[in-house]
């Protein structure tokens, strides 16, 4: 009782002057980093959309129940990808970001431009069965980081379009098809990001910021899919068991209270393809376990839906 009292007559306050950090700011990459293959000298568009639910009050490992705030992030997501060869790919992600919470006194949102990610992607193997890639890219921040409340207050970090940082990403991507029986595929993914330090965060002529950076990130995956042939196209369904670490925020040189720890969650995915270059895919997320870092807000479901699109196609 006397948490989640704390939670309703206090948290709010820290939100706006220190930062909530149950989630990075920005778009979310994990779902939309690899490149598919495909024909050399080919443009890609792939469009995605994700709403991500953040209603889930955890302290440590403990759900808490009745939290009177309510919070949800949205994301709109041009990736524009050139495959060169059968070797080599690259990327540039544009994100939109929305972002809103509320309690039964405060509302506050926020939308705009987030960090532009510059993506590579090298194929170690890439046959009919297997697909070993090796990935690397770096957000450049260009996003918004001013967002204010409507007294001109700033909002916390995690409420901004963007980190005002260059962060950079790593991953390594293993794919099997036809796994011991035909149209069954396994694949594992590991993602790294380390994220550097924002020291001028808030920076206006009579002050000269603070410094805040989110912590870095480790998130792995384990997945299988199933494609099913139809007289309309190819179908593939997928699942998978994913695991996502993150260390504590630094505030200041110090590791800021609630904010880092261990997630696990199931994700789930349908494909709808109609040629080898354009599909439509569409996922849900959903949390299974969670050992945080103190008292946090964090996601209880995400959903989404991609589009994938050939515009050039020389071969």
């Amino acid at each position: 009782m006397i948490r989640l009292l704390f939670v309703v007559l206090i948290l709010p306050f820290i939100n706006s002057a220190n930062g909530q950090t149950c989630c990075s700011a920005g778009a979310p990459l994990s779902n939309i980093l690899t490149v598919s293959s495909g024909a050399n000298n080919t443009f890609i568009i792939n469009l995605n959309y994700e709403y991500k639910g953040i209603n889930l009050l955890i302290d440590n490992g403990d759900r808490l129940v009745n939290d009177p705030r309510s919070r949800f992030g949205q994301s709109a997501t041009i990736k524009l990808d050139y495959i060169l060869n059968k070797k080599w790919s690259f990327s540039t992600i544009i994100p939109f970001v929305h972002q809103s919470r509320k309690t039964f006194s405060i509302k506050e949102s926020t939308f705009g431009v987030g960090d532009i990610t510059l993506f590579a992607q090298y194929s170690i193997l890439n046959n009919n069965d297997t697909n070993v890639t090796l990935s690397g890219g770096l957000k450049l921040p260009i996003g918004i980081t001013d967002h204010r409340n409507d007294l001109q207050i700033l909002l916390s970090p995690d409420m901004q379009s963007g980190s005002g940082t260059y962060d950079f990403i790593s991953s390594l991507y293993v794919g099997r098809n036809h796994f011991l029986i035909p149209f069954f595929g396994v694949n594992a993914e590991i993602l790294y990001r380390q994220n550097t330090i924002n020291d001028y965060f808030g920076a206006t002529e009579s002050f000269a910021g603070r410094m805040f950076g989110f912590g870095d990130e480790i998130t792995s995956t384990l997945g299988v899919n199933y494609q099913f042939i139809k007289e309309s196209g190819f179908y593939i369904i997928d699942a998978g068991l994913r695991y996502r670490w993150s260390s504590n925020n630094i505030e200041n040189n110090v590791d800021a209270p609630n904010s880092g720890g261990n997630w696990i969650s199931v994700p789930l995915g349908l494909t709808y393809q109609t040629t080898a270059s354009n599909t439509l895919r569409v996922y849900a997320e959903f949390p299974v376990y969670q050992r945080l870092n103190g008292l946090q807000i964090t996601t209880s479901f995400t959903t989404g839906a991609q589009l994938r699109l050939a515009i050039n196609n020389k071969e």
